[in-house]
């Protein structure tokens, strides 16, 4: 740096104790004459700037031929500025949602916004992408999936900025009912509030599927096992899915995993501070059901019997598949009767046989209905040994012996 001049002290003399420091400042810089149209982006922008370059630089030269060295020197230069320049707009667009190519640039964008894939999607990533048999990242499953389904990419751009207004937060009875359904363990899902004598807690009846016992032990075979033994490998398959897809931890799989293990996770993750939440079993309402079928000719009973077990079972996907029916939703004998004539083969339904189980119920096969208390659901899994969880018997008339 330059060293300024000594300063001089100047007094005027009116006062001798009054003075003026005067100090000899540089001359500034010139300016630097700039003609450049910092808006040239493209090769015949920089190739027509450069030649007028060339041409003011050198006036008494009038003839400017392709096989010149200047020439060639400046048509690499405008190759080389092109593809320079296409770059530094490829990489600006990576910046904005709407304007990004990348999947990785797109999923970053969204994740800022709070954006998940849907469960569709990603469970389509990890289907097709699965790098040497190995759990592929999430993050890289559904980069790969876009890459390869551009429309999937499309739709999520879309669809990602209006997941800002979306509530995730259990704050209402309906939030923490909803969230709790959306698991793929529950069937069924019911909060309520309670005092507590100090403040109110919130309580979630839940119905596990399979009609798993929310306390009972998943696993009891080896320690870190890939999945529990005593739940579905399928179902098994949707738990991990649904958490990994919402960043969310599963206890390790051993004798501790319980479906309240499970899901404490999810309410822990979505809960209001300070709120307190509570899991329970639903309150099921076993029914008793007996179904009189007649038979069309040419069909053995006892086959007509196997299928209409079949359509009434309490396993998945059956007419009394647990968490079929909400809470508080009435059973009603039209439903049976509709379903079971549907069947091939059956002639004529009626019920015999139409209530609650227990002594202080009425049968109702008149009313044609049963009403459900609003806090339960109904329950038929027609097991011999525990009746108690509802009964269904199926007669059949008619048709063949055997």
């Amino acid at each position: 740096m330059a060293q300024l001049a000594p300063a001089k002290l100047v007094f005027d003399g009116t006062c001798p104790d009054c003075g003026i420091r005067e100090q000899i400042l540089p001359l500034p810089l010139p300016g630097v004459e700039d003609d450049f149209d910092w808006k040239t982006r493209d090769y015949d922008s920089f190739r027509l700037f450069m030649m007028q370059e060339l041409a003011s630089r050198y006036p008494d030269r009038r003839r400017w031929s392709p096989a010149d060295m200047e020439v060639v020197l400046v048509e690499v230069l405008s190759a080389a500025l092109d593809r320079a320049s296409h770059a530094l707009d490829r990489v600006q667009a990576e910046r904005f949602l709407d304007t990004a190519r990348r999947p990785g640039s797109v999923r970053r964008l969204l994740a800022m916004i709070g954006w998940q894939p849907d469960d569709a999607d990603m469970e389509n990533a990890r289907r097709l992408y699965r790098p040497e048999g190995a759990e592929p990242k999430d993050a890289q499953a559904i980069e790969q999936y876009w890459q390869r389904t551009p429309s999937a990419m499309e739709r999520a751009r879309q669809d990602g900025p209006s997941q800002i207004a979306t509530q995730h937060r259990m704050v209402t009875l309906d939030d923490h009912s909803a969230t709790l359904q959306a698991h793929p363990f529950v069937a069924l899902a019911q909060a309520r509030l309670v005092w507590s004598g100090a403040w109110n807690s919130i309580l979630i009846a839940s119905l596990l599927e399979d009609g798993v016992d929310m306390d009972a032990a998943l696993h009891d075979g080896p320690l870190n096992a890939p999945r529990p033994n005593k739940l579905r490998a399928e179902l098994w398959d949707q738990i991990v899915a649904y958490h990994s897809n919402r960043n969310l931890a599963l206890p390790r799989v051993g004798p501790q995993l319980t479906g309240r293990a499970i899901l404490r996770v999810l309410i822990e993750a979505y809960r209001m501070i300070g709120s307190e939440v509570f899991l329970e079993p639903a309150r099921p309402a076993p029914i008793n059901v007996t179904l009189s079928i007649r038979a069309k000719p040419g069909f053995f009973r006892s086959e007509l019997r196997q299928a209409v077990a079949e359509v009434f079972t309490s396993d998945q996907g059956g007419f009394f598949e647990p968490g079929r029916f909400g809470f508080g939703e009435t059973v009603y004998a039209s439903d049976i009767i509709e379903t079971a004539m549907q069947i091939e083969g059956v002639a004529v339904a009626c019920l015999n046989r139409f209530r609650r189980v227990g002594s202080g119920f009425a049968d109702r096969s008149g009313e044609g209905f049963i009403p459900i208390d609003i806090d339960s659901y109904a329950l038929c899994e027609s097991d011999p040994h525990t009746p108690e969880q509802g009964v269904l018997r199926i007669t059949v008339q008619g048709g063949e012996v055997g």
